[in-house]
């Protein structure tokens, strides 16, 4: 119970810090999710009673994220990149090592040297959650970040031995460092092996089943689910390295079918990149959360009794800085080397083309087989590779692996009495390492490497949307008008009315003169229908228990007209508790027409409706006629309410004989009976409307397609606003039949 209580409260932390982090913009939201788990922590005690241990952390939160970040990783770039991925992953995780523990031996006598080594091999791995959330706030080139990646990747591996060995020196003395390479190795090589062997295994069985027909959507995405879980298990079992077995059958079992080459490919694809979105987000959030909540744990009473405050701060800003400048030196040299290897490798090409160049009339190489490129100016150079060593330092930052790998040491020495030196200061030092590299990455990242600017705004989409939708309004409204296929009709008129809400949010979504004034007059109108209402309720003198089935269904009218929030509820409201009571459990009944007495209940309700629009568009021809500046607004809202009159009498009309609004004797009352020639066709046309609904919205989102493309055309819409408006087509689309 108690660890279900953790997960309730974690989960209710993810969802209200994705809330806050659209309040609290500019801090990213992995620092939310920590500030909002180190808060919760305070504020509850009791989450501290539940502790998960550093293996099964490791294993459902970073296994899966290590196996989808291999999916999703270029294996040609990591192949390109290899050299530099494996410099900073084995050799800038022993430099580390070395530096940061003997200048903390040497700054905290109290921490042994062996000690000091397995703080400094825990800090010295970066994350792959913390620079995959950092990432994609910011705009990394393409080697920044498949050296990031791929350095989070594998550099789990060095840093787990380089702990185990330390922690095993503080607890015994002794150390090896020909036994600690042989483990790099076992634990290195063995995790790629196994991971390869199981990765090939899945990979082969799954093409087995689905050549067999005995896979489908539903199995592939599980059998994704359940494979980083198996394949770190087996490998841990094996004495091997269990994350770098999940990176390399991750980078096995990755589906890289190419596109339109087969229906159910794509939406094999499509379900599992879903899925994993979702997965990814999570588990990221969730450690964040768990790194947030073990912060303050870390800071226990003993150290605050021998350490001062200003000495703990020292010491945390001084690890920081050498694990800063560490990388920073390591990634300078690094990325100097490769450029100057990049600039030789680039010569030595030219000049095998130049000597293939020849003159065809002397038969002799030509004195300028290619020109030159203008060579940057030195402090242009410098600069660059100065910005770019920067940018991949900060980007390096901690995470929850390296928590979880400190949390592994001993309580006490093998004796079992003595407690490990300075343990719990170790650990503060390392939480507080923590949470000072993602603040770096936070704050600088963005300055170094600012995300390019949007190719449209939001302003710019919802023009562009409202311009298409009109469009798309409009010939739907010319397919309604003519008599041909009549049994669409009422398919028809819903999905115009779906098309009137997302027409009226978007206007609602557009900053302008215009969308103001027609929400100022949109407010206007629904008061002017409240008050033709009110007088047509007085003038009947209809009770609570007469009105409340009326009110009911005007409500669903209403809302199949395109009306939306407030405005659906417009003639239905009732001033007295005991009204608003009947009407709450009219709702609570089936709103679909099948008896005589709903059709004539729903013949009433569509003449009540006809009434408030005329009340609306006498409202709105006099605004027009005023000539007061807003007669384009309320020229607009004169046209839809129309559409809306128009779609009420159609509706009346729909399959009979004789116009209603021909009629003579047309009177707005409580009919006991249909008027003497009219059918009851009411429910049949909500039969026709489910049975033709997916058809027509596959037909509308069609038109709204070519809209796009006759706007992309004419120059109206630029090419990225087109392919955004498209993509959300798309996804309608894809909701069609759900």
């Amino acid at each position: 119970m108690a660890v279900l209580e953790l997960a309730l409260i974690v989960l209710a932390c993810v969802i209200g810090s994705a809330v806050l982090c659209q309040i609290v913009s500019r801090l990213s939201l992995p620092l939310v999710q920590i500030a909002v788990g180190a808060v919760v922590a305070l504020v509850v005690p009791a989450v501290h009673d539940v502790s998960i241990s550093s293996e099964l952390f490791l294993v459902l939160f970073i296994a899966p994220l290590l196996f989808n970040e291999a999916r999703e990783t270029n294996p040609r770039d990591l192949w390109e990149n290899k050299g530099s991925i494996l410099s900073l992953a084995v050799g800038l995780v022993l430099l580390t090592v070395l530096v940061v523990g003997f200048v903390l031996n040497w700054f905290v006598p109290s921490i042994p040297l062996a000690a000091a080594f397995a703080c400094a091999a825990a800090l010295a791995p970066t994350d792959a959650a913390a620079v995959g959330a950092l990432a994609s706030s910011v705009s990394l080139k393409r080697r920044q970040w498949t050296l990031l990646s791929g350095e989070s990747l594998i550099n789990d591996a060095s840093g787990v031995v380089a702990f185990q060995f330390a922690s095993a020196a503080a607890l015994t003395g002794a150390f090896s460092a020909l036994d600690a390479a042989e483990e790099f190795g076992r634990l290195f090589l063995g995790g790629i092996a196994a991971g390869v062997v199981v990765g090939v295994v899945g990979l082969y069985s799954m093409r087995a089943l689905r050549r067999g027909g005995y896979e489908s959507t539903t199995i592939n995405v599980l059998y994704e689910v359940f494979s980083p879980f198996f394949v770190y298990l087996f490998a841990e079992w094996l004495g091997t390295s269990g994350i770098l077995a999940v990176v390399a059958a991750g980078l096995i079992m990755a589906d890289r079918s190419q596109r339109l080459t087969s229906a159910s490919i794509a939406q094999r694809q499509l379900v599992s990149r879903s899925f994993w979105r979702i997965i990814v987000f999570l588990v990221n959030s969730v450690v964040f959360v768990l790194l947030g909540m073990q912060l303050p744990q870390a800071f226990t009473p003993a150290i605050a009794d021998h350490f001062s405050l200003p000495f703990l701060l020292g010491v945390v800003a001084l690890v920081t800085a050498l694990i800063v400048g560490c990388r920073f030196g390591w990634v300078l040299v690094m990325e100097e080397v490769y450029r100057v290897g990049r600039r030789r490798s680039r010569r030595r090409t030219l000049r095998k083309k130049a000597s293939k160049v020849e003159t065809v009339e002397t038969n002799q190489p030509s004195p300028t087989p290619h020109l030159r490129h203008r060579r940057p100016h030195w402090r242009e150079r410098i600069g660059s590779l100065l910005k770019n060593a920067l940018v991949l330092t900060v980007g390096g930052s901690k995470g929850a692996v390296t928590l979880s790998i400190i949390f592994t040491l001993p309580l006490t020495m093998p004796d079992g009495t003595t407690p490990f030196p300075e343990r719990d200061l170790i650990v503060f030092l390392t939480a507080s390492v923590i949470l000072c590299t993602l603040l770096l990455a936070d704050g600088l990242l963005p300055l170094l490497s600012p995300r390019a600017a949007e190719a449209s705004n939001e302003q710019e989409l919802s023009r562009a949307a409202i311009r298409v939708l009109e469009g798309t309004l409009r010939e739907l409204q010319a397919m309604l008008a003519s008599d041909e296929n009549a049994q669409y009709d009422p398919a028809l008129r819903l999905t115009i009315a779906h098309y009137r809400v997302r027409l009226a949010r978007a206007r609602e979504s557009v900053d302008d003169t215009c969308s103001q004034q027609i929400g100022a007059l949109a407010t206007q109108v629904r008061e002017v229908q409240e008050k033709a209402a009110g007088a047509i309720h007085e003038k009947g003198g209809y009770d609570n228990g007469t009105r409340a089935p009326y009110d009911a269904m005007l409500r669903e009218v209403r809302r199949s007209l395109g009306y939306d929030g407030a405005d659906v509820n417009v003639g239905s409201r009732f001033s007295t508790l005991r009204g608003r009571a009947r009407l709450l459990w009219q709702r609570t009944k089936p709103s679909e027409v099948e008896s005589d007495q709903d059709e004539r209940v729903y013949y009433d309700t569509c003449l009540f409706a006809i009434e408030l629009e005329h009340a609306a568009i006498d409202y709105l021809q006099d605004v027009v006629d005023q000539h007061d500046g807003r007669q384009a607004a309320a020229q607009l809202l004169l046209e839809e309410h129309r559409m809306v009159l128009n779609s009420l009498w159609n509706r009346i009309n729909h399959g009979q004989d004789v116009k209603q609004q021909d009629r003579p004797d047309i009177t707005l009352t409580h009919h006991q009976t249909l008027p003497d020639g009219m059918q009851p066709l009411f429910g049949g046309q909500f039969a026709e409307a489910a049975r033709y609904a997916d058809e027509v919205d596959a037909d509308a989102l069609s038109i709204e397609l070519d809209q796009i493309r006759h706007l992309q055309d004419h120059g109206e819409i630029s090419l990225p606003v087109a392919n955004e408006l498209r993509q959300r087509v798309y996804v309608l689309q894809m909701s069609l039949g759900e």
